[in-house]
């Protein structure tokens, strides 16, 4: 029996961009930007070549609750950088015009500085350092977490079986430690999986627990959903520490593309969770 052709995960993640489009036309301008980008993003084989961790020092660091890449060299190739964000700022610019001067930021932005101290655990630094150019400090950090997530997916794939060995017990990515972009619901049994936007890894989480402030009592942990979305896309909510993670049932893990998707599936979820107060970290 022949085999079939294997599918292409951003052929299948634009085919689903157009058909949300159809289905939502209020988020037909995002989906437009993303299915540009996706191409400009995974069109070209990654360069980069992931940290070389030892089992044991990975072990260890796992065990004391620190992300896999957290102290370690990483090395991002430039001119592939340059080419995703000038790409991405392209793009983007189409939209808002903020962009293009974000594109001609790249230098005195330096990227590569701005990821060292994303993996140190001072993502503050982005917005403080956008807000020092005179640059948008939010469509700044998008550009830099969409320009870098090719290469950091590729190093959080390549370390995976590391976290096998040890249980990660944590709300923030055992990879890069970035909060999580979204959380799954995989297959029959429903269990929760966060998923970093960052670099993309996912770990299992218990559903009743918060992963920004930990607290496993029930009573302030909630959720909200739109109407007639409730089997499919909810916003997972927490009143300690005001906190929410958007969710979504899968069939399996999704694929990286296609986890761009899925954020962009539950923008309307970002806007009714800042109207009602939430917020992530």
């Amino acid at each position: 029996m022949a085999r079939g052709r294997a599918i292409d995960p951003v052929s299948s993640a634009r085919d689903a961009l157009a058909k949300l489009a159809q289905e939502k036309p209020s988020l037909a301008a995002s989906c437009d930007v993303l299915c540009e980008v996706l191409p400009v993003l995974f069109g070209k084989p990654v360069v980069e070549t992931p940290p070389a961790l030892d089992a044991a020092i990975a072990h260890d660091k796992l065990a004391a609750g620190i992300p896999l890449l957290r102290g370690e060299a990483v090395a991002i190739d430039a001119t592939s950088l340059k080419r995703r964000w000038q790409a991405v700022c392209a793009v983007v610019e189409r939209q808002n015009a903020n962009a293009k001067r974000i594109a001609s930021g790249f230098a005195e932005l330096a990227p590569p500085a701005l990821l060292s101290e994303v993996l140190a655990g001072r993502s503050e630094a982005v917005p403080a350092r956008a807000q020092a150019l005179g640059l948008d400090a939010a469509l700044t950090a998008t550009v830099l977490r969409l320009a870098m997530l090719p290469a950091l997916a590729e190093f959080a794939a390549a370390l995976e079986s590391l976290c096998r060995e040890v249980a990660w017990d944590h709300g923030s990515c055992p990879i890069c430690g970035s909060w999580p972009l979204l959380a799954e619901f995989r297959g029959l049994e429903q269990n929760r999986f966060l998923r970093c936007g960052l670099c993309a890894a996912d770990w299992p989480f218990a559903r009743l627990r918060c992963p920004f402030c930990d607290t496993r009592d029930h009573r302030p942990l909630g959720f909200f959903h739109v109407e007639g979305e409730e089997a499919k896309h909810r916003a997972a909510t927490c009143e300690q520490c005001h906190g929410y993670v958007k969710t979504l049932s899968t069939f399996d893990r999704l694929s990286v593309p296609d986890l761009l998707v899925a954020d962009v599936a539950t923008l309307h979820l970002d806007l009714a969770a800042a109207d009602r107060g939430y917020f992530v970290p």
